[in-house]
């Protein structure tokens, strides 16, 4: 092969010796890298690491990570949403966006023009923030109780896994919104988050068809305020979901504290 003469304006990418780049269960993207990362384009990722250095995103980058960790400083100057972002400080340069739910920083520094939104230092405060409003978010027109096509459960072992929940309509059902709100005040706040994560999670299709069906029979469990069933089965069809997503992981954390408080 004839050696080829890269032209100034052709990009290069350079892996330093020790980085991981990996595709979750969600078709994200994860990188760890043991230097300085910079993030030059828009995409959607599921973790971005420097175990040693600093994290930055450039000004033309969109960029959403579900958590961001770095040693150093995470400078953003384009635009950043994520659930979560770990490092010695977090620096908004002139016009950069950010919208970070939970932040883990010893410094913090917003320059002019520059929007955060967030900065939750835990999800305990998170939670106790929801609640407050737990009214204002029910009010929001955020699901409709759906009916879905049953699931065909695989063959063989992973079939025998799951003991199919009872059959759901096909149709479309639809309840007048009055009704709908009558019926969320009667789940819990926990609960009722939980079973906003749940909803979420399920709309995105990233399990197999077992996993996928699991998660829709907590959600009927919850929409159909069946907490007696729910506190004997959560533990044992949260164990059935093949490697569970971040909300999957909230969700059942929130169904936890729920009912170790109500056994008490």
């Amino acid at each position: 092969m004839s050696k080829q003469i890269l032209s100034s304006k052709t990009p290069t990418m350079i892996i330093p010796f020790g980085t991981e780049i990996q595709s979750d269960a969600h078709g994200q993207l994860n990188i760890r890298t043991p230097g300085n990362l910079v993030i030059e384009t828009s995409g959607h990722y599921g973790v971005l690491e420097s175990l040693n250095g600093s994290i930055r995103i450039e000004p033309q980058a969109d960029v959403e990570a579900v958590q961001v960790r770095c040693a150093e400083a995470c400078y953003v100057q384009g635009s950043l949403t994520a659930w979560k972002v770990s490092a010695h400080s977090l620096q908004l340069e002139s016009q950069a966006k950010a919208s970070i739910v939970l932040q883990d920083t010893e410094e913090l520094s917003i320059g002019k023009g520059a929007q955060l939104v967030g900065n939750f230092p835990n999800e305990k405060e998170l939670f106790v923030l929801f609640s407050r409003f737990a009214d204002q978010l029910k009010a929001l027109p955020l699901f409709a109780k759906r009916g879905s096509e049953t699931a065909e459960l695989p063959e063989g072992d992973e079939a025998e896994a799951l003991s199919p929940p009872k059959a759901l309509e096909s149709e479309e059902i639809l309840i007048a919104p009055e009704r709908a709100s009558e019926l969320d005040t009667e789940l819990p706040d926990p609960l009722f988050f939980g079973l906003i994560l749940l909803e979420r999670e399920f709309a995105r299709s990233a399990y197999g068809p077992t996993s996928q069906r699991v998660i829709e029979e907590l959600i009927k469990l919850l929409q159909e305020r069946d907490l007696e069933a729910l506190g004997l089965t959560y533990r044992t069809l949260c164990g059935r979901i093949v490697e569970p997503g971040g909300d999957v992981r909230r969700a059942f954390d929130l169904m936890e504290t729920y009912f170790s408080a109500t056994s008490v």
